[in-house]
Formats: C-alpha cells, sequence, structure tokens
C-alpha cells in the first residue's frame, strides 16, 4: 500500500474495502508518450494533470467506460473496442469513498487531432521525463508506477486464471456478478487472478478461501480443461474440478457476488459468462483444451 494526499492505493483489496463507484482510466499512448491532460481552473485539483478517464456506467465494462471517456474527453474516437487493452485494477480509498481504479492501455500509431472537452484546458504529450516534473493528480505518481511495472511483467505473457467446479452430487456452485463492471447479471465460477510467484492450484485455493470461506487442499483440485481465450488481451484459463471440502459456504465478496446457488448440471442458468459455458461444455465432452476468440 501506498499513501498519497489524501488518498490510500492498494494493489490488493484492504480489509473492509466497500467500492461505491469503478472509474477506468486510458493510457493513450504514442511514441512512447503519453496523453496528459490538465484539469480546469473549475474542477477539483485545478491546473494539475492526469489521464483521460471517468466512474463507469450502469453496465458498462471498464473498457467501454474507456472508450467512452476518451471520446468526450478529447474527442479522440476508437475504431474497435480490441485496440483497448486491460492492464489491471488498483483499490483506492479517500476519505469518503472507496472505488475500484481500472487501468487501460489504447497504442496508437499517429497523432489523433485532439478537442478538449471543458473539463480540461490544455493537453501534453508526455515522456518519463516530463512526468517526474509535472504536477500530477493526487495518487498520479504513484499510479503511474503501477502501470509501469504491470506493464513491464505483461509483456512477456498472458493472464492466468483459476476457476472453481464445485460440485455437490449433481449440481455445481455458481456465483451471480454484480457491481463488478463485466457481466454483471451473469453467473460464473469462483474464480480469480493467478498472482505471480503462485502456481493456479494455489491461486485457485487462495480465491476460495476469500470468496466462499472454504478450505481445499491440493489433492481435492483437479485440472479438467484448459482454456486459450483471446479478447483485448491474452488469458489461459485453468478449470478445477474439485467434489470435497472442508467448512461452510458463505458469500464473502457480497459486494461483487448477488448470491451463490448450486444449480443441477441438467438445468443450468441461461445466463451463464459465454466463455464459461462454452468451458463446461468442452468438458461435458471430455475435451482438456480449447482455444476461443482468435478469429477476431
Amino acid at each position: 500500500m501506498k499513501k498519497a494526499i489524501d488518498i490510500e492505493i492498494h494493489e490488493k483489496k484492504p480489509e473492509g474495502f466497500s467500492p461505491q463507484v469503478q472509474v477506468a482510466a486510458c493510457y493513450l499512448e504514442l511514441d512512447s508518450k503519453l496523453l496528459l491532460l490538465q484539469r480546469a481552473s473549475n474542477k477539483l485539483e485545478p491546473g494539475r494533470w492526469g489521464v483521460p478517464g471517468g466512474k463507469l456506467e450502469k453496465k458498462e465494462t471498464p473498457e467501454q467506460a474507456a472508450v467512452r471517456e476518451l471520446s468526450e474527453e478529447t474527442g479522440i474516437s476508437l475504431e474497435h473496442l480490441s485496440q483497448v487493452r486491460y492492464v489491471g485494477a488498483l483499490y483506492i480509498r479517500k476519505p469518503t469513498v472507496d472505488y475500484v481504479y481500472h487501468l487501460l492501455k489504447v497504442q496508437v500509431d499517429q497523432m489523433p487531432d485532439i478537442c478538449l472537452s471543458n473539463e480540461h484546458e490544455s493537453y501534453k504529450w508526455a515522456s518519463l521525463k516530463d512526468l517526474e516534473e509535472m504536477p500530477l493528480m493526487a495518487g498520479g505518481k504513484e499510479i503511474l508506477d503501477y502501470y509501469r511495472k504491470t506493464l513491464i511483467k505483461k509483456r512477456s505473457g498472458a493472464s492466468v486464471n483459476a476457476y472453481l467446479i464445485l460440485r455437490h452430487k449433481d449440481e455445481i456452485l455458481f456465483y451471480l456478478r454484480k457491481n463488478t463492471g463485466y457481466c454483471d447479471g451473469m453467473w460464473g465460477l469462483v474464480a480469480g487472478h493467478v498472482e505471480d510467484g503462485e502456481p493456479a492450484s494455489t491461486a485457485m485455493i487462495r480465491e476460495t478461501r476469500e470468496e466462499i470461506g472454504i478450505e481445499l487442499s491440493s489433492s481435492q483440485i483437479n485440472v479438467v480443461h484448459v482454456m486459450h481465450r483471446k479478447t483485448n488481451r491474452l488469458n489461459v484459463d485453468v478449470f478445477f474440478d474439485c467434489r470435497s471440502w472442508h467448512g461452510v459456504i458463505k458469500n464473502l465478496e457480497s459486494e461483487k457476488c448477488e448470491k451463490l446457488e448450486f444449480f443441477p448440471v441438467s438445468v443450468l442458468p441461461s445466463n451463464i459468462v459465454d466463455y464459461v459455458a462454452i468451458a463446461l461444455d468442452h468438458i461435458v465432452q471430455g475435451e482438456f483444451y480449447s482455444e476461443i476468440g482468435w478469429d477476431r
């Protein structure tokens, strides 16, 4: 955790964190320079610099919000959502609000025309050296440090994600998403990102404990499917099957999980997250590996 003026910036969700809003920030790069906007004199933090961004609207993904905010604040329109690359998320606390801050990168190869909104009075394509001298918005330096560090890690590989197919007799446990900015109102599985320095099985055990409060051992989970998935980023999704556990299942992430529910394998809900449904179909067919999204 790092502190800036009246702001705390966490790379992992802190205890008691309860986000009221989510924010998408667009890091637009051209020739190794970032587009920075200077806040207008009638706005909070007047004269300070930051990247285009703003709150997610209802049912928006971070990628969609980043594209919209970029257009509204600079007049730059992107042709395809696939131009947006998800970098990561930070958990930010201010005295009166907790919020999730999504970082998204857009790479352009030619200078775009810029028409600023009245929220900003100037713009600058800033090099790393420039950024060291510019008065950034609260937390700006710490967030940029995270942006650079995370991009370096991601250059060589995909995001690895672990998913739990928790079975009780002929039923599977599903997780109804809410307030995440992605596939809200749809059923998914207990899941999470594999962190640096941990194998996927350890991540699965950790995420299960954090999300639903039960304990698993490595002998209780088995890999049943691997999906290589291309969206705006590369993903390797590892699906674990589990039929026994220790403890009582509880919804420990009620801020982003509406409810947990077991469904019979023969009568699964119709609104399952699309690639999860595809993976479950492959598992039923006994297929260990699949690829989706590569024809985009």
